[in-house]
């Protein structure tokens, strides 16, 4: 999954909402609101090391 792939499965998800994606960040493997369910829902899908991620609450600019 490239990069722009993966901002957009991001934006295209709920605020506050936690993401798994697959061992090689390929796949996103499962969604839910905390990161113990999305863990679990990872492995229970069959993925043992999950990359999981989380919306911000608000997509903002930041300037640096």
């Amino acid at each position: 999954m490239s990069t722009q792939e993966r901002l957009q499965v991001l934006r295209e998800t709920k605020p506050n909402t936690w993401i798994a994606f697959s061992q090689d960040e390929s796949t996103v493997v499962a969604r839910a609101p905390s990161y113990a369910e999305v863990v679990e829902m990872a492995e229970r899908s069959g993925e043992l090391d999950p990359v999981p991620a989380k919306t911000p609450e608000e997509w903002v600019p930041l300037v640096f």
